[in-house]
């Protein structure tokens, strides 16, 4: 009876024993960062002396005094800037090579593998998350948020939607309109851009015809309605007064590049309180390296969106238009996605270094979350460093708040990079 009673104790330990072994699998994997000054992505000055503890994939506790977590893996800052990983606003995460080589030259699986990789090494240049601007991303994101493939988060769009003769649509000049009765719509056409036009088919056919430049108002307005009905928002890609006042009224909230506005519009962001997402990486190409890339056709018109740059950058920061979210729509060429970074410098020839490191934190995090009920992170905020964060973290061998030229050498500045709360990049001693 003795020997029975001690072997039902001694069993009944083994399942204690078990079922704590289980919760301590179970529980959460802590990293402690120690030693580090922390830019939060909102205040310009950095909370010196600072450990930040990361639990799964969210930050719990930021402080000045010592943590008490006995479990965490601990890594020493070394006295290093603990910041926000960046995030790009304005990206086309399967474009990564010229579209004409796309549309006719590529299938579907080589645009997966290549997106595959671009992905990777997006992340390792310190972007942890980014809005896809349209094309097929959506495959990409879930492939990543699987674990399948190693990229940033992604905020996808879907296809672009563009009208007829419109900003996205790139058909031969020989072939039939994708929304014709007996036409084939191509892989192009049912992934990456859609072609939609108002009820009244003559609409269409004019625009078949004749060149254009935008949707009419109530096309727009009821873009912005079926959206709203998702609880989220419209962004467009345009350019002009003209583009961007019609974009206003029907209510969209990201006017994206907008590189020709004047003051006209830039009274009418500031009035509406809407978002502008710029990119300013086009600077950085010279005339005849347009010409030669885009041909005698187009790249007159990307030289009048690049001599309108530099005078956007001034309208928005006279007029004090403040939500600006960090972008580069860098697109079509792996080599120029490799100057991603270099968005910074241009950046600082209007802003701070602490307003250009707030748009690619905090301010584009504010623009992820209007995505409301579609939100793929509705855990925690980006693009902060904050108590139930999520752990989307870098840590910058210098002080990039001071200057953020540091941000364009990732290479061997951007000395641990860490997504979800899982490390990609470590080269501390």
């Amino acid at each position: 009876m003795k020997h029975l009673r001690h072997s039902t104790l001694a069993a009944f330990a083994l399942v204690l024993a078990g079922a704590s072994q289980a919760l301590a699998q179970d529980a959460p994997q802590q990293t402690l960062f120690t030693n580090v000054h922390v830019f939060d992505g909102v205040n310009e000055t950095r909370i010196e002396n600072a450990n930040v503890l990361v639990e799964g994939n969210l930050i719990k506790e930021v402080a000045t005094e010592t943590i008490d977590a006995p479990d965490a893996i601990v890594l020493d800052g070394g006295g290093r800037t603990l910041m926000p990983g960046l995030i790009d606003a304005h990206v086309h995460m399967a474009i990564t090579e010229p579209v004409a080589d796309l549309r006719d030259n590529f299938d579907w699986m080589y645009w997966g593998a290549v997106s595959t990789i671009e992905a990777e090494k997006m992340l390792l240049r310190g972007f942890t998350s980014v809005r896809d601007a349209g094309g097929p991303a959506i495959g990409l994101q879930k492939a990543i948020d699987r674990g399948k493939a190693v990229g940033p988060r992604i905020y996808p769009s879907g296809p672009v939607i563009s009208q007829t003769s419109g900003h996205g649509e790139h058909r031969h000049y020989t072939e039939p309109h994708p929304n014709f009765q007996g036409a084939s719509p191509s892989f192009f056409n049912q992934h990456v851009e859609f072609l939609a036009d108002g009820v009244p088919e003559v609409l269409r056919a004019t625009r078949e015809a004749l060149h254009t430049v935008q949707f009419l108002p109530e096309e727009l307005e009821a873009a912005v309605k079926a959206a709203a009905d998702w609880d989220t928002y419209v962004l467009v890609h345009v350019y002009n007064d003209e583009s961007i006042l019609r974009s206003i009224e029907a209510g969209v909230q990201s006017i994206d590049h907008a590189q020709l506005m004047t003051e006209v519009s830039a009274q009418a962001i500031k009035d509406a309180d809407v978002w502008v997402v710029p990119f300013f990486s086009l600077l950085g190409l010279d005339a005849e390296t347009v010409t030669k890339a885009l041909g005698p056709l187009s790249a007159p018109k990307f030289l009048e969106v690049q001599g309108g740059a530099r005078n956007q950058m001034r309208l928005l920061k006279e007029f004090g238009i403040e939500k600006v979210a960090f972008s580069t729509d860098i697109i079509g060429d792996p080599v120029a996605l490799t100057k991603q970074n270099d968005e910074f410098k241009y950046r600082l020839e209007q802003w701070s270094s602490y307003e250009v490191l707030m748009q690619a934190t905090s301010k584009a995090g504010e623009l992820l979350a209007l995505s409301g009920k579609l939100n793929p992170y509705p855990e925690g905020p980006l693009g902060v460093i904050a108590e139930g964060a999520y752990a989307d973290i870098l840590l910058v061998d210098g002080n990039p708040v001071e200057d953020a030229m540091i941000m364009t050498d990732y290479e061997n500045n951007f000395d641990l990079i860490m997504k979800d709360g899982v490390i990609y990049k470590n080269t501390l001693n």
